[in-house]
């Protein structure tokens, strides 16, 4: 009986469906008629052409006006664990203070649950916890989430005593080749990208969110209880797509950032931030129009290759040795791969830096806007939205 109830409903569902295009379609009929004795048939048939045009314009259009109104909600937060030789498996917060340099006051969460990696001896482990929030009508896709951090010193102290706010190019970087005996935290202040991984899309939908990490080390500084950082945030993203070939885009492009990252890339290139670079509006447009260079598929397998070869190796000495000929070998082959095509991206982005206009100054060069175009089919300009957000993060020892 319940299941002749089913088939009754179905039956109404399919019978309310065809007596609504029926109903359209004698509409649809009834304007034709009618243009038809008025205008004769080629003049009806151009109209109904116009009209067909008029609807999928219309329908573009509304549809645009969706994508266009997913917007995210960019908060953050942090957690900071004891030092290493004191108690290594617990989290502990301090007294925590983020705030956005927009003076927005992000929510407060427990975060001294929240798990991190043991930090080195004389080392504790920073944690800055994004959250994205997707407040608009439509889905999210993150192309990069790129975070950088500088600090709050004797720098920014001497711009404030002065009587303005200290800027972020005014504040103390800290980057990978810092000594690290005198540095906060070599490789603080070096950009990274934080999506999940490089074969994970962060996909947010509407009215939900995802919340990303950023994992450093620091080193104990007894004598300076306050640690001031600014974080500075920069994240692209796009309308979602289902298209297999936007996916397939994505993961060079996570590829490629993480190429240019890489510690044997930074090397023979001297760049202590080259991500840095990409994290404006215009480096990241141009960063997209050389990333397929640098999406070098080999080079992740290398260093993963090299580690597991590494941890095979008990005598530290002959890892020592092991460690060396691995970064010299991965560091020629950034030469031969990546280095040429870097060289010819730092050209351009150094031309673009000294043109009022930006990027759009390079599409005045026909070589450049003929390359271009690929790139703009790949990732339509017109599709994406970028942020960048500032966060301040005060940590006091109790």
């Amino acid at each position: 009986m319940m299941m002749s109830g089913w088939i009754l409903v179905l039956a109404d569902g399919v019978t309310n469906a065809i007596k609504a295009i029926g109903s359209v379609g004698q509409a649809l009929a009834g304007i034709l008629a009618g243009l038809i004795a008025v205008l004769g048939v080629p003049l009806a048939l151009r109209q109904i052409v116009n009209l067909q045009r008029e609807l999928r314009r219309y329908e573009f259009e509304a549809r645009r006006r969706i994508d266009a109104e997913a917007n995210l909600n960019i908060s953050a937060d942090y957690s900071i664990t004891h030092p290493a030789h004191d108690l290594p498996h617990v989290s502990h917060p301090g007294v925590r203070s983020v705030q956005n340099y927009r003076s927005y006051q992000t929510p407060r969460t427990d975060l001294s649950e929240r798990p991190s990696p043991q930090a080195e001896p004389g080392k504790r482990v920073l944690r800055l916890d994004l959250t994205l929030e997707n407040v608009g009508e439509g889905s999210v896709d993150v192309l990069a989430c790129l975070v950088a951090a500088r600090e709050l010193a004797q720098e920014g102290e001497g711009i404030i005593s002065a009587g303005r706010d200290a800027q972020w190019d005014d504040l103390t970087t800290h980057y990978w080749n810092s000594d690290p005996d005198t540095c906060l935290s070599p490789g603080l202040s070096t950009t990274k990208d934080i999506v999940y991984a490089q074969d994970a899309l962060v996909r947010i939908k509407s009215r939900s969110h995802k919340t990303l990490a950023r994992i450093d080390q620091v080193r104990e500084r007894p004598d300076q209880p306050h640690l001031y950082l600014l974080y500075r945030v920069f994240v692209a993203a796009r309308r979602s797509s289902r298209s297999a070939d936007d996916y397939q885009a994505w993961a060079t492009l996570q590829r490629a950032l993480l190429n240019v990252n890489a510690p044997a890339f930074r090397a023979v290139a001297h760049e202590e931030d080259p991500l840095g670079l990409v994290a404006t509006p215009d480096g990241w447009r141009l960063f997209l129009h050389y990333h397929e260079r640098f999406a070098d598929p080999k080079l992740p397998q290398m260093r993963a290759q090299a580690d597991r070869d590494e941890l095979t190796i008990s005598d530290p000495a002959e890892r020592r040795r092991a460690e060396d000929q691995h970064a010299a070998e991965l560091q020629a082959y950034c030469e031969k791969t990546l280095l040429p095509a870097w060289k010819r991206f730092r050209a351009d982005y150094d031309r673009m830096s000294k043109e009022e206009a930006g990027f759009l100054a390079l599409l005045r060069d026909r070589p450049f806007r003929s390359r271009q175009r690929h790139i703009t089919q790949l990732f339509p300009w017109s599709e994406q939205e970028v942020w960048t957000e500032y966060f301040y993060v005060t940590v006091e020892d109790e």
